[in-house]
């Protein structure tokens, strides 16, 4: 678009998609829809994308909070630890909101401004890829546990790097096995796992091309605990129930097996 005579620009559009204009604002965007159709149907294009992704998602939101979580989701600002040992001293902007289908409102979910850089994306994509599929009761994965070699050889060849699946039976963890997940029209790769109790976990691996090695982070979301990290080209996100000290030691797990 070039709306530089009227002052319109692409976060106009998106802002506008997403209710979030003054009236004043919003009548000069909708008199600029008028007269560039194609504009208009870009904007109708992300209105029906959240349409769909509100119905899909928002009972998720609803859901009650698991009363083993009540102390885990208690108010307090959101908290981001960096954690680095010897062998980690290496050291979604998001997608635009309603531009990307991916602005969901009051429902619980990551929306623009949470992260800038390639790992906090990486880790926002596995959130949102693990709230997803983690609620299917018959259709977790796309290829099963037993068929580990196949998964991880299509996964590998799918984002164009070695994977393998960590092997995390001494925390408990089972191998239900994984989908391959489109992020922003690339491969990305999600294993699934889950303990005796339903308790279910989620590694997700995309490129990170050229994005500096990190540390493990934590970031948390509700009910929902994340460490993620950068190693070569590779981000990773390990997502599960929001228990920071249990994440740590089987992300570490994980680390330690992906070197």
């Amino acid at each position: 678009m070039n709306g530089a005579d009227t002052g319109i620009t692409e976060a106009d559009l998106v802002a506008y998609a997403d209710e979030r204009l003054d009236s004043a604002r919003r009548e000069a965007v909708e008199a600029w829809l008028a007269d560039h159709p194609d504009d208009r149907q870009k904007v109708e294009s992300w209105q029906n994308q959240t349409t769909m992704l509100r119905a899909a998602l928002d009972p998720v939101a609803a859901e009650p909070v698991p009363a083993a979580l009540t102390v885990a989701l208690s108010p307090r600002a959101p908290r981001r630890l960096a954690w680095s040992g010897p062998a980690l001293a290496a050291s979604l902007a998001l997608a635009v909101g309603l531009g990307a289908g991916w602005y969901l409102g009051n429902s619980g979910w990551p929306t623009a401004g949470v992260g800038n850089n390639r790992a906090e994306i990486i880790a926002v994509e596995g959130y949102r890829a693990h709230k997803l599929y983690t609620r299917e009761v018959r259709h977790p994965v796309e290829v099963g546990a037993s068929e580990e070699k196949h998964l991880v050889t299509w996964l590998s060849k799918r984002i164009e790097a070695p994977l393998s699946a960590p092997n995390l039976t001494e925390e408990g963890l089972k191998l239900l096995g994984g989908r391959l997940i489109p992020v922003d029209g690339q491969p990305a790769a999600q294993l699934m796992y889950e303990t005796a109790t339903g308790d279910r976990y989620t590694l997700f691996a995309a490129r990170a091309d050229g994005a500096p090695p990190t540390a493990l982070h934590f970031e948390e979301w509700g009910s929902i605990g994340c460490f993620y990290w950068v190693e070569g080209n590779i981000g990773y996100a390990l997502n599960g129930p929001n228990d920071r000290d249990r994440l740590m030691v089987i992300a570490t797990k994980v680390y330690e097996q992906l070197l």
